[in-house]
């Protein structure tokens, strides 16, 4: 049967279970993802399956779109969540095959083409998407996840009980989870070493993150199959030649056909502007469309203010330019709405600037595109030249020499270097660069001194990383943040800072025809002597001068060592001995000793102490 109404983005949720709890089981669920999705909510519950919708309506904004949504034929119920940007396309084709569509909906798309098409439908996408299909007559339930992992979905298994949802708090309105849930604590070791848990654990036993580029099938026998339909690795041409005015071409191509393609909405667009190469990338192109506002955020008191640079690029633009600059204030009171919105520890701090723009560009529209993607595709990052030069024999002869001359150096920024240079396994150099860019634990520092228990050090390893000989170092080190670091944080970041005030925001530069041109150029086109992003800039420079960017970058960031000094100094009492003792999972000792090393002066020191700050917050507040 299906009941809904009209109420208070998008978000999907649902179970399939051998026991079919109370009805109201499924709309606590669905409540809990009411931020996702404050235009309509809907349920479909029948037998053994359960499912849930909160909508945030953006295309095709009639009731008769709203959902669980049933195919025509009757066998099929969906629940989804996300955009199909070519669903236009695929509707002419569906028309063509004779189907009769009844809305101008890309959910109606998206179920009749399953339809027609079966599980090979997957291919014909361009965007983002998690969905749940419900045959009814094999009693299956089939999951979908998009290539790049732009729209989460969790789910928790156990013996004839399959729940999942958009958001781990969804899973917890279950009586059968919520009961069961437990630490996962081997998973705290990836957690100091990379900021986030990477796919497919999450913090909790039984919970998981299914898999980007993945489709599921939950059998009546309630076992789950999950099987890959696209994977960047396989993608990729062992021999990579092109010309840079081919090259250049094709991608003002494939940027033009991707951004446009993403302004299709039947509400308010907008595009974030932080003034930087990618964001400015994507407004330039979505401005030969079409008037857009754009909107960037700063703090008044810090230098990390980039928004005086975001309001030069709009004013070049000619948008409708929304510069918020705060005070730090502002952003120090979202940093517990930040930490509790996440579900699970999650140490990027960049979450409290994008909520704040979020929640600014949410009064003015509903849509928001965004700039992430480019560093990973075109070799933005510091850590690409780190991993080049730790690649060289020689700088592997000389390492321990290095690390120990550069720590005796009384200098923060020396000592934070220090670290790249341990000795480190081929198979965890990735890891260890990135970890050290961003200033979390080394894997040395994890294993032999942070942990208290040593069963608490997951060798966390990245199976989905093949060796792929004809990469260069930097270009490996750029698949490792495209697999785990854009998926598993970034895109996290993104999606739980706007969905959190109803603002769906649009990754233009991860197209997937974007991502497989991009990863076969050759590195000379991504970078060349020193110059990032090369070829993005080269195209970015014929519609904004290049002195429009001749700065540092800083990136989306936070002073967070000045403000672990004062205005979140009330966050240290989580890594004192006695909060250390009452846990037991870190070492007192150590975490004392960089704690005073940090007032002393050593800001480099301020991620690894927020990581263990936020372990430490969540166990004792949950009490797990």
């Amino acid at each position: 049967m299906y009941y809904g109404d009209s109420g208070f983005m998008c978000g999907i949720t649902g179970f399939f279970s051998n026991v079919l709890p109370p009805a109201e089981v499924i709309k606590n669920m669905t409540d809990a993802l009411a931020h996702r999705g404050p235009d309509a909510n809907g349920y479909y519950q029948s037998n053994n399956v359960a499912l849930g919708h909160r909508r945030l309506s953006i295309i095709d904004l009639d009731v008769r779109s709203n959902q669980p949504f049933s195919s025509q034929d009757g066998r099929y119920v969906i629940v989804y969540n996300g955009e199909i940007y070519n669903y236009r396309i695929i509707a002419k084709e569906l028309v063509n095959a004779g189907v009769i569509l009844r809305t101008t909906s890309d959910t109606e798309v998206l179920i009749e083409a399953f339809a027609l098409w079966g599980m090979g439908f997957v291919h014909k996408l361009q965007g983002m998407f998690a969905f749940a299909i419900y045959d009814i007559n094999k009693g299956e339930l089939i999951l979908f996840r998009d290539r790049a992992g732009k729209k989460p979905l969790y789910y928790f298994l156990s013996e004839k009980n399959f729940v999942f949802a958009s958001e781990i708090k969804s899973l917890l309105k279950h009586p059968v989870v919520a009961p069961n849930l437990k630490i996962k604590k081997s998973t705290i070791g990836s957690f100091l070493h990379l900021g986030y848990i990477p796919q497919p654990h999450t913090f909790y036993e039984g919970v998981f993150k299914f898999p980007a580029g993945h489709y599921g099938i939950i059998s009546r026998d309630y076992q789950l199959s999950v099987f890959p339909y696209w994977g960047i690795s396989h993608y990729l041409k062992t021999s990579r030649k092109a010309t840079e005015s081919v090259a250049f071409g094709q991608l003002k191509n494939l940027l033009n056909e991707s951004v446009t393609s993403r302004l299709v909405a039947d509400v308010p667009v907008g595009i974030f502007l932080s003034g930087g190469i990618d964001s400015s990338l994507v407004a330039a192109v979505a401005s030969k469309s079409a008037k857009l506002k754009t909107f960037s955020i700063g703090f008044k008191e810090s230098k990390f203010d980039e928004s005086v640079h975001a309001e030069k690029i709009a004013k070049y633009l000619g948008t409708d330019h929304y510069g918020y600059v705060l005070k730090e204030n502002d952003a120090v009171e979202m940093v517990e709405k930040y930490l509790e919105h996440f579900d699970e520890p999650f140490a990027d701090t960049s979450s409290i600037p994008t909520m704040l723009v979020s929640k600014c560009a949410r009064q003015e529209v509903t849509v928001a595109l965004t700039g992430d993607g480019g560093d990973e595709l075109f070799l933005g990052y510091g850590s690409y030249t780190w991993a080049k030069r730790l690649a060289n024999p020689l700088w592997a002869t000389l390492r321990p020499a290095i690390k120990m001359l550069m720590s005796t150096v009384p200098s923060s920024r020396w000592k934070r270097a220090a670290h790249m240079f341990e000795k480190v396994s081929p198979e965890k150099m990735k890891s260890h660069i990135f970890s050290q860019e961003q200033y979390f634990f080394s894997n040395s520092e994890v294993e032999n001194h942070v942990l208290r228990q040593p069963e608490l050090y997951n060798r966390f390893q990245f199976d989905d990383m093949p060796q792929l000989p004809f990469l260069s170092a930097a270009e490996r080190q750029s698949l490792f943040d495209f697999q785990f670091y854009l998926k598993d944080d970034l895109l996290v970041k993104v999606d739980r800072a706007g969905m959190y005030y109803g603002l769906e925001c649009r990754c233009p530069l991860l197209d997937h025809n974007l991502i497989e041109f991009a990863y076969n150029l050759p590195e000379s086109l991504r970078k060349r002597n020193g110059t990032t992003k090369y070829l993005l800039k080269k195209v970015l420079f014929e519609m904004i001068p290049e002195n429009y960017f001749e700065r540092p970058k800083w990136g989306f960031s936070i002073p967070l060592a000045q403000w672990l000094r004062n205005e979140l100094g009330y966050l240290m009492k989580y890594i004192s001995e006695e909060a250390l003792e009452k846990t037991g999972i870190f070492n007192p000792v150590y975490i004392k000793n960089l704690s005073e090393r940090f007032y002393k002066g050593e800001n480099y020191l301020y991620n690894r102490l927020w990581t263990v700050i936020i372990i430490q917050r969540f166990l004792m507040k949950n009490e797990l």
